[in-house]
């Protein structure tokens, strides 16, 4: 057998490429035989030998035990599977599948996934009956009945596929099939039904090699209905799509490309919302299992699980899963678990267990944990925020982070009425909300003099260094606007604050400090309004030919 010499001149391709194509081709096939025996390995769980002695213990703890001894674990669903009932088993070397049978005694079907086996209630046997197959140049028309094994009777709205071409069909009210097929080897049709076991039967017995192959797997999140529960979703998915869902359950495959005019309406039929696609072209929308590439959508994009890289719709895109990458969307966009990337949309953005990265909406942004930023015109939304939100209302239950805006609500936050006096307004009322890494402070007051009475209303933010739980110090910037007269008769000034706060118990504080206040003269010079608000100020400064400093004051209370 020859020797494969790398020289530190030559890459490993010119090597190969040297190597005697029988030695080559050796290779290939030892690495082809080894990555299938290893997913071999990792799909055998249901065949695993297991021992185990267990008395009155929950279906929940025996299952987390057999798994636990076999390196896989269960998946479903505890609506349909009672979980908390007991059970007594004793087993020496008995297969999980065995284990299993004799728990449900043959009342749930077992399906393998990468490191799972997925349990869905099949207490009901089915049967397939092929009545007709005709057919020319490899198309094929197949007719027939699904049928229930115990009443005879047909079953209707029974998915019937072949998962390698990826056609299906749903039976009539009288359980009649009838498919259509282009193929030039074996067909294998699977019918599957909701509380039935699958049942396949094979049609035409030469058999020949398809490059035409699919990765096809089960998946417990493919069975969710997340994304049909979502008011969107019960809108664009129709009934027929909804009971594929319920018939296949997790069967999941992916291909490279699909397009589609609308859901249900595309180059996989109704297979469409089983299929992960790499590039994926909706002309108006499309419902598909999940994205692992592209997806572009003239209205809309409809995901039943998973979706990562780069999405975008005219409209709205949904995700039943997780998102990660960039998604896009000119009225919204919804993910109904985790978001680690980018979410854009013109009106807003539903992000419904947490975000990592930022989310930038027109209006409103809605997630139960932000880890990133959130930017919206007028709402952000939020369980916990431990990044940065900027908008108009800013609403969250635990604020560990930044929130910018005009109101920071947060129940653990600030939502402080002041009351107090400075050298400009004599009586002053202002909220401040947020928390001490930031909050805002909405004002208003009033100053009632000899000769001239102004009112002003202004908008600030601050940071708190807090000392320990009875002090802390407050550093300010804020803009006070001065009304005297008309509305357009305004003068305006900015404050720089320092003020120090004193605790007084749970309720009230006290404050007081001095600020640095910059005047604007709004005519360029100074007129009897101008002299009136700036009279017998401390250290009285020009600032230029139309503004004036001085020092300032300010002191009350908070509550």
């Amino acid at each position: 057998m020859p020797v494969l010499y790398i020289s530190p001149e030559r890459s490993l391709f010119n090597s190969l490429f040297y190597m005697k194509y029988t030695h080559f081709a050796f290779c290939l096939v030892v690495l082809f035989l080894s990555l299938l025996t290893a997913d071999i390995k990792a799909q055998n769980n249901l065949d695993r030998n297991i021992t185990l002695n267990v008395k009155q213990a929950k279906l929940s703890e025996l299952l987390s035990l057999i798994g636990k001894s076999g390196g896989f674990y269960f998946s479903y669903s505890s609506d349909q599977i009672r979980a908390d009932s007991l059970v007594t088993l004793s087993a020496d070397h008995s297969t999980v599948r065995n284990l299993l049978d004799g728990i449900f005694k043959g009342n749930v079907d077992y399906k393998e996934s990468p490191g799972y086996i997925i349990l869905r209630p099949a207490p009901n046997r089915l049967s397939l009956r092929p009545d007709t197959t005709s057919g020319k140049e490899n198309n094929y028309y197949i007719t027939g009945y699904v049928v229930d094994d115990r009443t005879g009777l047909g079953i209707p709205n029974a998915s019937v596929y072949e998962k390698r071409l990826l056609v299906s069909t749903l039976t009539n009210n009288k359980g009649f099939f009838s498919i259509r097929i282009k193929s030039d080897g074996q067909i294998t049709l699977t019918v599957s039904k909701e509380f039935y076991k699958d049942a396949s039967v094979n049609f035409l017995s030469d058999v020949t090699i398809s490059l035409k192959q699919h990765n096809s797997y089960y998946s417990g999140e493919s069975a969710s209905d997340r994304t049909e529960r979502n008011w969107l979703g019960r809108i664009f998915i129709s009934s027929r799509a909804r009971m594929q869902r319920l018939n296949l359950g997790g069967f999941i495959t992916s291909v490279p490309f699909q397009t589609s005019f609308l859901p249900g309406l595309s180059s996989h039929g109704m297979m469409s919302s089983q299929v992960v696609n790499h590039y994926s072209l909706n002309v108006l929308g499309g419902y598909t299992a999940g994205l692992d590439g592209i997806e572009l959508g003239g209205l809309f994009n409809l995901n039943k699980q998973d979706a990562q890289y780069v999405q975008a719709a005219g409209l709205f895109n949904v995700v039943g899963g997780n998102f990660k990458g960039v998604e896009l969307a000119g009225i919204s966009n919804t993910v109904l678990k985790n978001v680690n990337g980018l979410q854009a949309a013109g009106i807003y953005n539903l992000a419904k267990d947490s975000i990592t990265g930022m989310q930038l909406a027109g209006i409103m942004n809605i997630s139960n944990e932000v880890n990133g930023f959130q930017a919206a015109g007028i709402l952000n939304k939020s369980h916990l925020m431990t990044g940065v939100s900027f908008g108009l209302v800013n609403i969250t239950d635990t604020l560990d982070g930044y929130a910018i805006g005009l109101l920071n609500l947060s129940r653990n936050g600030y939502h402080q009425l002041l009351v107090y006096s400075n050298e400009v307004t004599t009586a002053n009322l202002a909220f401040k909300t947020g928390n001490g890494k930031l909050y805002a402070v909405i004002s208003t007051g009033a100053h009632l003099g000899n000769h001239l009475n102004y009112y002003s209303f202004g908008l600030g933010i601050g940071h708190d260094f807090i000392f320990n739980q009875h002090y802390y110090l407050s550093t300010e910037i804020a803009s006070q606007s001065l009304l005297s007269g008309q509305w357009n008769d305004q003068h305006q000034i900015f404050k720089f604050n320092t003020l120090f706060n004193v605790k007084t118990g749970t309720t009230f504080s006290f404050f007081a400090g001095p600020s640095f206040n910059l005047y604007h003269l709004q005519k360029g010079e100074e007129n009897a309004e101008d002299r009136e608000i700036i009279c017998n100020k401390i250290g009285l400064m020009n600032l230029g030919k139309s503004n004036r400093g001085w020092i300032g004051w300010s002191v009350g209370l908070s509550f």
